[in-house]
């Protein structure tokens, strides 16, 4: 028991660490509000942002009640982007969406379903790490509209290696029912 406490005080104390680490980030990240206008719209990116030059199809609702493409992005882990539009001002937050492929890629203009992907594609989806890097590098140099399919490849690869860990542990369910 005196080991499971000891256990638990230690992840509380390194839990602890890492939200000050989190904390200490933030403030020297913090824009200075004094000398900030927060009603103004961004002239320039805000700190860790780029212009939207087309890598996403992101449609903010802004303040006057329409819907426009974010001028201002930034590329989150886990397949998600933050964005910011034309109106948004230092004081707003800015809208997180999960990323996904546009639609006029997946040839929406006739009534049949999708068809199967290549299998000389799904292979180097769940190749190895060397090939599916070569694939989301490439995907990495497309010119415009790339960061949905990097987020979509990256998603399959996770769900992918999540069916393989489900996989082995029913396998050796099986085997341990077997012996028993």
């Amino acid at each position: 028991m005196a080991k499971g406490i000891r256990h638990g005080e230690a992840c509380h104390i390194r839990e602890k660490e890492l939200l000050e680490e989190a904390l200490d980030d933030l403030q020297r990240t913090s824009v200075p509000h004094n000398n900030l206008n927060t009603k103004q719209p961004f002239e320039e990116a805000p700190p860790g942002y780029k212009e939207n030059r087309g890598e996403v199809n992101l449609n903010l609702p802004c303040k006057d009640g329409m819907r426009r493409v974010a001028k201002w992005i930034k590329q989150l882990d886990g397949g998600k982007v933050a964005g910011y539009s034309n109106d948004d001002a230092p004081g707003d937050l800015p809208l997180i969406m999960d990323l996904y492929a546009l639609k006029e890629y997946y040839h929406d203009d006739d009534d049949d379903p999708a068809g199967a992907l290549p299998i000389w594609f799904l292979s180097v989806l769940v190749g190895s790490g060397t090939t599916f890097a070569a694939l989301r590098h490439a995907f990495d140099q497309l010119p415009t509209n790339n960061w949905g399919f990097v987020a979509e490849i990256d998603r399959y690869r996770v769900m992918d290696e999540q069916c393989q860990s489900l996989a082995a542990q029913v396998d050796l369910i099986k085997q341990e029912l077997q012996m028993a």
